[in-house]
């Protein structure tokens, strides 16, 4: 096979989500093979669902998150890559708007391997939701190192470490480059110290300036920040697709179904991001009109 998808899905209801098929369908539009890689327990109605859009379908045990599923479908299928390996998974909406035009965009600068998003939390690395290797790269030991470990015996946090962050570090170290449609580390002072995850605090910014056309489902189900809600972020969506911000509207519904009469662990303070966030996005847009950059 020439270009290979490995995508990482869950569900606790043990089913495939409207949203994850819509995205499924666009990554095989792009000429990918597509492994989907479950830890949900899958009936064989969501089975044949999946099966239309991949060409295989692994289900394994609830155990090392995405890099675990990563990491079983590259040991079953590493030996038949022989183009560009894309990792991805179901923790994001999208894309909302052109996935095509803006893998180009993503890839317009030569380098080694992509993410549309840096973060420089922890060490600079790609977050991990997209990340695109070249071919020399899916052959290194380094990478192949990486998607050798044994991400079921780590908690979460080790696994965010030896598996998100390590794998930028790791292949930077071996010599590769990376490149991102937002750079963490190329942004302002004020940006790198009060940014955190650019996905929760510069949404908007990443959706309608830099053109990345994914949104995280936390954001949306969760508020992680205590910024913009599900209605108000939904509503951004509809700009571009109203019948997918219908999906995620439904999907969003489930989950909160899921939810009901569970305490949040988190405990934002909504004035205090607001105000973080004025600065980061005050900061940002000077950078970047300073630059000479506009919107996509």
């Amino acid at each position: 096979m020439r270009d290979l998808c490995l995508f990482a899905h869950f569900d606790r209801d043990d089913t495939v989500d409207a949203y994850v098929l819509r995205y499924l369908r666009h990554i095989k539009e792009l000429n990918f093979a597509i492994v989907f890689v479950s830890t949900a327990c899958l009936p064989p109605a969501e089975l044949d669902r999946v099966r239309s859009h991949c060409f295989d379908v692994i289900l394994r045990e609830n155990v090392g998150l995405d890099f675990g599923s990563w990491a079983a479908g590259f040991a079953k299928h590493n030996a038949a890559i022989d183009g560009r390996l894309l990792l991805a998974n179901d923790s994001v909406y999208g894309p909302i708007g052109n996935l095509s035009a803006a893998v180009d965009r993503l890839t317009a600068r030569p380098a080694d391997f992509y993410g549309f998003v840096e973060s420089i939390e922890i060490a600079p690395h790609l977050q991990s939701w997209f990340l695109l290797f070249e071919p020399g790269v899916v052959r290194h030991p380094a990478f192949t190192a990486i998607l050798s470990r044994s991400y079921p015996a780590m908690s979460k946090q080790q696994i965010i470490v030896q598996g998100e962050v390590d794998l930028s570090r790791r292949l930077a170290g071996a010599g590769f480059r990376y490149d991102a449609l937002y750079r963490s580390s190329q942004a302002s002072l004020v940006e790198r110290c009060l940014l955190g995850n650019p996905s929760h605090f510069l949404w908007q910014e990443l959706l309608f300036e830099a053109g990345i056309p994914f949104l995280k489902v936390e954001l949306l189900r969760d508020n992680p920040a205590g910024l913009e809600d599900a209605a108000t972020i939904l509503a951004a969506v509809d700009r571009f697709d109203p019948e997918f911000s219908g999906v995620i509207g439904r999907h969003l519904a489930r989950m909160r179904t899921a939810d009901a009469g569970r305490t949040s662990l988190s405990t934002p303070r909504p004035l205090l991001s607001k105000y973080r966030r004025m600065l980061i996005r005050d900061a940002c847009h000077r950078r970047r009109q300073s630059a000479g950059l506009g919107g996509r």
